[in-house]
């Protein structure tokens, strides 16, 4: 079944509410099977006969929905994109009972109707809407259609006045309309819904795993005073609150949730790093007394918090952990407790920053799929999760918001604002699928990627004088790396952005060659070599033999690409031999432990990575965080995945796994851990679609160092 199930289906809208309630009722017998196919644009929940039909949270996931103005922005886009909406098939058979049903569902604005964002402007699409088909066939083989109407669907507000992604909700209980999801419910004083037209896009079947709560975590009081308590859930996660009111409280009492990564040092909570004072994570309930034992939380947003503070007469009974259902495939065990948190808080960060399968900057702030953060982690994401699906959404999304005209890639996916620059944000058309093919040996990602590769490098081409890239969109950012010790970047934005035109343009001749389009392979083989001479040209001392003077990593990213020589090599050993410590950004943290364990010196990239200056992951795991923070000195987010791409690492290198030269995916493997004196036991697993592979290192009282490697179904160690 495709979109076609929607032809005759209306898209019923519902303007100027934040939230609301629908029903459509129908009458159905002798029922032998039951679907019903639905999306809405907004977040939705749907019920039948009050069960609701599927433990998803927050669909549809978010897309670029439709056409929208996006010159109200922080930085204004006039790129022309494609859109896409899921929609969402569910079994509903044994919800349904002879005579009157009711199909209910509750709307909230979600990234469709989210009218303020703290950073990025206004990248608003419109006001909420539905649209369903039931298919219903009964046991004389005959099908009953009922398609979402303004004849069959009434509506009302919803008690949630106030719904926002960012900002949280505001619940008015005392408007709750009891029984509304029950076919005998009398919905005669709502109104009929209205019509609009159907968005021009794309409607796709779900394929992809959906947010939902995967675990619940006790939260414990560590203040209190009168009314006011403040909770602590003993790590930083992504999800909601859960409260119930008090016995003894009473109709009109209202209670407050305030959600923060972090303390002040007088105890209250520190709401700087996760978007400002000015406005918060924020849920606001009052109570009714027929809601009596029941529990509040929000329904359309998630927060992202270590620390609560609850307001009112009530209290805090759990918080639902809430993310999309990625199945993580992979662990590490150490000795080393620094390199051990790396991998710990790792996975938390990551977890925390995956909803609608999109891969996220952090999870409260900003929200969104940072193309840069996207592409520099997904490496370790396939190493430690199950992210097929994930990324063929995501990488779907990136193309969407590609500039169909000129090859501009933007630097979130779904766009919705943000800066970043045209290579390590813009390179993740080409590296994204690049490095699933090369992790799961699945080519038709590359097929589906390979005009939207070429597209970028054009657009990338367009951007060079002499050929080093130097522009992006006018009146836009042009990074190159981010995040360096104190926010101060040295290394030239217009070198990295060249590495990535160069790294791109070799990833794009290989897929070339893999698809048949040798002479198009060559093109672009040409292409690497060009940008490479450009930056010996422009960035290489020939008495040093270092680029831009070794600034930042800048050696590392020279090295990957195959320039230098022997001295450059050399030259990045001694220096961060003598250093002990990170002066790079995302980028060229990554690449700096990449090039140290391939020029064999395991030693000083494990010596980087558990380091105890402020440049380090032990500065973060000192002061109590449980997850990775934005930057080295933590003033900003505590929740950034981006510098755990160094996680990759631990596999391929620090275990030994890699898969073999000449081959995608897992079938053949090579293991060969890295000799580290300084750690000792070592254990980690991996499960592959070839097989589970197994590396544990050991150390007895001599000194004598074992491997002990164990894999199953298809795969063989070389």
């Amino acid at each position: 079944m495709n979109s076609e199930i929607f032809t005759n289906s209306k898209w019923l809208t519902y303007p100027g509410m934040d939230a609301v309630l629908t029903r459509t009722a129908f009458t159905c017998e002798n029922i032998r099977s039951a679907e019903l196919y639905i999306t809405a644009l907004g977040y939705f929940e749907a019920f039948i006969n009050g069960t609701r039909v599927s433990d998803e949270q927050f669909i549809p996931a978010m897309t670029d929905y439709e056409k929208r103005d996006l010159s109200k922005i922080h930085m204004p886009i006039f790129d022309t994109f494609s859109h896409r909406i899921y929609y969402y098939k569910y079994d509903i058979s044994a919800y349904l009972c002879e005579g009157k049903n009711v199909l209910s569902t509750h709307i909230g604005a979600g990234w469709y109707g989210q009218h303020e964002s703290p950073n990025e402007g206004m990248p608003y699409w419109g006001d909420n809407t539905l649209v369903f088909t039931l298919v219903i066939t009964d046991n004389k083989g005959e099908t009953k259609i009922i398609n979402s109407s303004s004849d069959n669907t009434r509506f009302r507000k919803s008690y949630i006045l106030e719904t926002s992604l960012y900002y949280g909700e505001y619940h008015d209980a005392r408007l709750y309309p009891e029984g509304w999801k029950t076919a005998a419910f009398d919905d005669s004083e709502w109104k009929a819904s209205a019509v609009r037209e159907a968005p021009e896009t794309q409607l796709l079947e779900c394929f992809f795993p959906s947010d939902k709560v995967l675990r619940t975590i006790t939260p414990k009081v560590i203040y209190e005073f009168g009314d006011m308590k403040i909770y602590d859930i003993g790590e930083l996660a992504a999800g909601y609150g859960v409260l119930q009111f008090e016995d003894h409280a009473r109709d009109n009492e209202r209670a407050v949730l305030r959600y923060a990564d972090e303390l002040n040092s007088d105890g209250s909570l520190q709401f700087h790093y996760t978007g400002g004072t000015s406005r918060m994570q924020r849920d606001q309930f009052i109570y009714d007394m027929k809601a009596k034992g029941q529990d509040f939380h929000p329904h359309f947003t998630w927060h992202a918090a270590r620390y609560i503070e609850v307001t009112g007469i009530c209290h805090l009974t759990e918080f639902r952990v809430i993310q999309t259902d990625l199945t993580q495939v992979s662990d590490f065990f150490c000795d080393n407790e620094t390199l051990q948190w790396i991998f710990d808080a790792y996975v938390k960060t990551q977890s925390a920053n995956v909803h609608g399968c999109i891969p996220s900057d952090c999870p409260h702030r900003e929200r969104l799929g940072y193309t840069g953060d996207g592409q520099l982690t997904c490496g370790a994401v396939m190493s430690v999760f199950d992210a097929r699906e994930m990324y063929k959404k995501w990488m779907a999304d990136i193309r969407d918001c590609q500039d169909k005209k000129g090859g501009h890639v933007q630097h979130t996916a779904p766009f919705y604002g943000g800066g970043g620059g045209p290579g390590g944000w813009g390179g993740a058309a080409v590296i994204v699928p690049y490095r699933y093919y090369k992790f799961y040996n699945d080519i038709t990602v590359l097929e589906e990627s390979y005009e939207s590769m070429k597209a970028y490098l054009k657009y990338m081409v367009n951007h060079t004088e002499d050929g080093i890239v130097t522009s992006e969109e006018k009146g836009g950012w042009c990074l190159g790396d981010w995040c360096p010790p104190k926010n101060k970047v040295l290394i030239p934005e217009a070198y990295v952005n060249t590495y990535y035109l160069a790294k791109c343009a070799e990833m794009t001749a290989e897929t070339a060659g893999i698809l048949g389009f040798n002479e198009e392979a060559a093109v672009y083989k040409k292409l690497a070599e060009d940008s490479k001479n450009a930056i010996i040209k422009h960035y290489y001392n020939e008495e040093t033999a270092s680029f831009c003077d070794g600034t930042q990593g800048a050696d590392a990213f020279a090295l990957d690409i195959g320039l230098g020589n022997e001295r450059t090599e050399r030259n990045l050993i001694e220096k961060y031999e003598k250093l002990g410590t990170f002066d790079t950004g995302i980028f060229g943290t990554d690449l700096v432990i990449r090039e140290l364990f391939r020029l064999g010196r395991p030693d000083i990239a494990f010596t980087l990575l558990t380091n105890e200056e402020e440049s380090s992951f032990y500065n973060m795991k000192k002061h109590g965080a449980t997850t990775l923070w934005e930057n080295w000195e933590g003033c900003d987010s505590r929740c950034h995945p981006m510098f755990g791409a160094v996680i990759e690492y631990f596999f391929s290198e620090i275990l030994g796994i890699k898969r073999a030269e000449d081959k995608a995916g897992y079938s053949e493997i090579t293991v060969s851990p890295a000799e580290i004196p300084s750690l000792q036991n070592v254990k980690g697993s991996m499960k592959t679609l070839w097989g589970d592979i197994t590396v544990e290192i050991t150390t007895d009282e001599n000194g004598n160092r074992k491997t002990a490697v164990n894999v199953t179904g298809e795969i063989k160690v070389k």
